[in-house]
């Protein structure tokens, strides 16, 4: 029963952000109201508010679990598995990273402050964990070399997702699950590379 329950709770959060980022797309963020996502998904405005408290929530889905899930992950990262490892096994568990609506995203945070400013607040999320488990596994005077590593880790996602959305804003094919892994990995081995002569100094 509770299989069936989870099931149905996962399908309603997707029929409102379905319904919400096709509202966004056609009308815009602003013009958008949360009766209007209530009512394109079919159900109650108290109901969007249960799985979205706000509209910028909406815009990127379940990516705060995400970054919680990256945090737990490298918290409870089993002895002797580098925080690279944990990163990679990270990446490849994540689903719809690029996916078409990544477009409409960048859109919208190029469009509306707000957005931008919760984008920025996930990457700095995603940024501030991966440095505190870069400078737990090098060391306290390893702190700057962790920020830099995280940092550019940071850089380089942004980029593949810009990568990702000029191609498919001009009329692209989105990306290939290979692509994009290929992408996430050049951008893992570069921080690699980095952590690597850091710790042979």
């Amino acid at each position: 029963m509770s299989g069936l329950r989870e099931r149905k709770k996962a399908a309603t959060r997707l029929a409102i952000r379905d319904a919400a980022m096709a509202l966004f797309e056609e009308h815009g963020f602003a013009q958008t109201t949360f009766d209007r996502i209530a009512e394109a998904a079919d159900v109650s405005r108290a109901t969007v508010f249960t799985y979205f408290p706000t509209k910028e929530e909406i815009v990127f889905g379940d990516a705060a679990a995400a970054v919680d899930a990256l945090s737990a992950m490298l918290a409870e990262r089993p002895a002797g598995q580098s925080t690279i490892a944990a990163v990679r096994a990270w990446l490849t568990g994540l689903t719809g990273w690029i996916e078409p609506e990544l477009v409409l995203q960048l859109r919208l945070a190029h469009e509306v402050p707000s957005i931008a400013a919760r984008r920025l607040q996930l990457h700095g999320g995603i940024q501030d964990a991966m440095a505190d488990a870069f400078e737990a596994e090098l060391g306290p005077e390893a702190h700057l070399a962790a920020r830099l590593a995280a940092a550019s880790l940071i850089a380089a996602f942004g980029i593949v997702e810009e990568t990702a959305a000029a191609r498919m804003e001009a009329g692209g094919e989105p990306l290939s699950a290979e692509e994009v892994d290929a992408l996430l990995e050049d951008a893992v081995v570069f921080a690699e590379t980095g952590m690597a002569a850091v710790a042979a100094r």
